[in-house]
């Protein structure tokens, strides 16, 4: 059998992956600092009002509406109040079941096989997977730390563009780093993609979590008048903490008629799929209420824990880097000769499992990494972080 070359290669596990399954089946305990699940995070889920906000969805007809119910999108427009001057119209949104499968209708939309799209690095490993299950290929611009923060390298994004590239992500407020978009970086993305003929596709699923005083840049893509044609992705995933109830949006910016020819044709793509559920779209007013109070006890728990982090007796050659958004924080910390042997040995002599750098593709040049989830139960994050603060410096 000949199957896909759009997948790997090869699908076997890495080392880490392996010795977190033998630690697991042997019983011993594992201080998990990778956790990304909401729901296995020990919060006081309003399970009861989501279960009716449901099951009132679920009384609703069955409405096949390509680009998604309308009382369903006039709630996300909504959700775009204030995030920006301008008002979100429901009929430039189209649902989807989450942000992945957006990329994926998206990827169909704008390119065949052996288009490029330009993506950031370092980032979460995803985007390289969903493009290539589309037959594009990825391509990396950088993201370069000045020590305090991250800033975009405009020269290097240019001259990563080629005439296969289709369209450039970014990703606002960035995972893992917390890096947002400012009007500069906004601006120069959008009059490069406009100039080029290119889609820019803006990643906000972590929009909703923002530390205070970067509250004013977390604008959203979707609630201004853009020059190019940009896709906006969002999703309750992380807007509400729900990645059970699979949903995701699509929002579709840019000169009028271009915008509007975009949208007759993602529709027709995902009038093939119609794959956002009936009773979760029936519900989605209802959900974004129930969300807000999730959100505000997620941005407690990230403040508690990053405080955790932050306060421990680090050496000297070590730091944790400012909190600016999302739900990761990062330790920089002196180079290592092997990452994952790093990331290996501290899981078998401390029981802590935290993220490499070179998960998110961090430059081997550079200062090397370790990122940690802020989202555990804030006491299993502080025996967590303190193992790995005791047992990091002695094995790098």
């Amino acid at each position: 059998m000949n199957f896909s070359q759009r997948l790997p290669a090869s699908l076997e596990e890495n080392p880490l992956a392996l010795a977190v399954a033998a630690r697991r089946t042997s019983g011993k305990p594992v201080q998990d600092l990778t956790l990304v699940n909401p729901t296995k995070a020990g919060l006081p889920y309003p399970f009861a009002e989501i279960s009716t906000a449901l099951a009132e969805g679920a009384r609703a007809a069955y409405e096949p509406e390509s680009h998604g119910l309308l009382s369903a999108r006039e709630a996300v427009a909504r959700y775009y109040d204030g995030r920006g001057p301008d008002s979100v119209n429901p009929a430039r949104l189209c649902l989807t079941a989450s942000t992945s499968e957006a990329y994926g209708l998206l990827f169909k939309l704008l390119g065949d096989k052996g288009a490029e799209v330009l993506a950031p690095r370092p980032s979460y490993p995803l985007i390289e997977h969903l493009a290539g299950l589309e037959g594009w290929r990825t391509k990396y611009y950088p993201l370069k730390s000045d020590g305090d923060g991250w800033r975009m390298d405009f020269n290097a994004l240019t001259a990563a563009i080629t005439p296969a590239t289709r369209a450039v992500v970014v990703v606002h407020p960035h995972n893992p780093t917390g890096w947002m978009v400012r009007n500069t970086d906004a601006h120069f993305l959008l009059d490069t993609c406009a100039a080029r003929g290119l889609a820019l596709i803006a990643d906000e699923v972590f929009l909703d979590y923002v530390e205070k005083q970067n509250e004013k840049i977390a604008q959203s893509f979707a609630a201004h008048k853009v020059t190019a044609l940009t896709f906006t992705l969002g999703g309750l995933s992380k807007s509400c903490a729900m990645p059970q109830l699979k949903l995701g949006w699509v929002h579709v910016g840019g000169p009028e008629k271009l915008a509007q020819e975009a949208q007759t044709r993602l529709e027709f793509i995902a009038d093939a799929y119609l794959s956002a559920g009936t009773p979760v779209q029936a519900a989605l007013p209802r959900l974004f209420q129930i969300g807000t109070g999730i959100r505000a006890d997620l941005q407690k728990r990230f403040a508690e824990n990053f405080a955790t982090l932050a306060g421990l007796d680090w050496p000297s050659e070590f730091s944790v880097l400012p909190y600016a958004a999302g739900w990761s924080a990062l330790i920089r910390r002196p180079q290592a000769l092997d990452e994952e042997r790093l990331t290996v040995n501290l899981l078998e002599r401390a029981g802590v499992l935290a993220h490499p750098g070179y998960f998110f593709d961090f430059d081997a040049a550079g200062p090397g990494y370790h990122i940690v989830s802020l989202l555990p139960e804030p006491g299993e994050f502080r025996a967590g972080a303190e193992a790995l603060c005791e047992w990091l410096p002695k094995l790098v």
